[in-house]
Parts: structure tokens; sequence; C-alpha cells
């Protein structure tokens, strides 16, 4: 029942659907919690810690990810603990603590390079090549964006590919290159759609209405 109520959480997630989310990760939660089953209190953690990110609830995101984070640390679970960096090392960025941030996401990339974790990999590639964009790094920005691309594809990532487009189409939009732009959050923007991530479509689409009225403005 736990785990199906996670799992039914994350589909509510990725589509947008954060109340619903939000009930269905508690109710996995406080079974966890009563069987006193660690592994699992750390997966629901960091899965409501993911709804309050995406809320802006950063203080809120920050205390459940420490708290998988401290689980995982406690069981050995190296795989858990890369997640956990990485998604702590989001909310530093969206903090703008950029040089914290680009510190845990490079604890997290190297556990996951120790683990041969390759999904682990790309995403905190990614997770780096964000923060390197945002410093105006935009060539060590592509260079990771494209490395996180490479994996996801190898792997059929088809949601991490689209990630991967949407933060190549802003790397190329900040240096002017609009036609690049366009061409990756056109890719994005399919690919959101056939996984059915309803938040990803918005933002990519937006995106891409921002390009379009930057182009007709030249």
């Amino acid at each position: 029942m736990a785990i199906q109520y996670g799992n039914l959480g994350r589909i509510y997630f990725m589509r947008g659907e954060l109340d619903r989310a939000e009930k269905k990760i508690k109710k996995a939660l406080a079974i966890e919690e009563k069987l006193g089953r660690q592994e699992g209190m750390a997966d629901q953690s960091g899965n409501l810690a993911n709804i309050y990110r995406t809320r802006g609830e950063l203080n809120r995101a920050e205390e459940m990810h420490k708290k998988s984070l401290a689980i995982n640390e406690r069981l050995g679970c190296q795989e858990g603990m890369a997640i956990q960096y990485g998604n702590l090392g989001r909310i530093y960025f969206m903090r703008g603590e950029l040089d914290r941030a680009e510190m845990t996401i490079k604890k997290a990339l190297a556990i996951d390079e120790k683990l041969g974790r390759q999904e682990g990999m790309a995403i905190q590639s990614g997770n780096l090549g964000n923060v390197y964009e945002t410093r105006g790094e935009l060539d060590r920005a592509e260079e990771m964006h494209k490395k996180a691309l490479a994996i996801d594809e190898k792997l059929g990532r088809q949601e991490g590919m689209a990630s991967c487009y949407s933060d190549l189409g802003l790397t190329y939009q900040i240096r002017g290159e609009l036609d690049r732009a366009e061409e990756m959050y056109q890719k994005a923007l399919a690919l959101f759609k056939a996984v059915g991530a309803a938040p990803q479509v918005k933002q990519v689409q937006a995106l891409l209405d921002s390009l379009k009225e930057a182009g007709a403005e030249r």
C-alpha cells in the first residue's frame, strides 16, 4: 500500500496535480513510519520535498531532503545519498547560492560516477550546467548539458532528454542564437508532451512564446 500510494503520488506530481500528489505521498509516508521502514521513509520524504520545491516552499523542501539524506546516510545507501545531495543542490541553486549549489551537486555527481549510475550522472551534469549557465559560463554550461543529453539518449530517457533540450535552448537563447534555441525548445516540447509532463510543457511553451516575441522585435 505504501509503495503504491507513493507511485500514485509521483504520477500526480508529473501531471502538476500537487495537492493530490501531496495527499497520496503523505499516506505512503505515514504507513512507512508506522512500519519503521527506513528506506520507504527516505523515498517518500524526498518525494514530498520535490512537491514543496515545485511550489517554491524551499525551506520545507530543504528540511525534507535533509531528512531523507540523513536516513540514507544511516543506511549506507549511496544511491539515495547522491539523489538527495543533488536535490539539495537544486534548492541552493533556486536560492541563488551558486557556490553551495555547485559543491553539493558535485558531491552527488562523484557518488553517481563511483557507482556507475548513468541516470544520476545525466541529472547532475544537467544541474551543474544550470549553475554555470546562471554564472554566464555558457561554454561550460553547453558542455555539461550535452554530456547529460548523450547519457539520456543512450538510456532512452525521454524526460531527461527533454530537460536537456530545454536547458540547451536557454543557453543558446542567452547567446542570442535564437534559431538554435527554438529548435531545442521544439524538441523539448514534443518529448514533454509525449511523457505527459504537464508543468514542463507549460514552461517550455512559455519559453517558445517569449522567443518568438523577441524574434518579432528584431
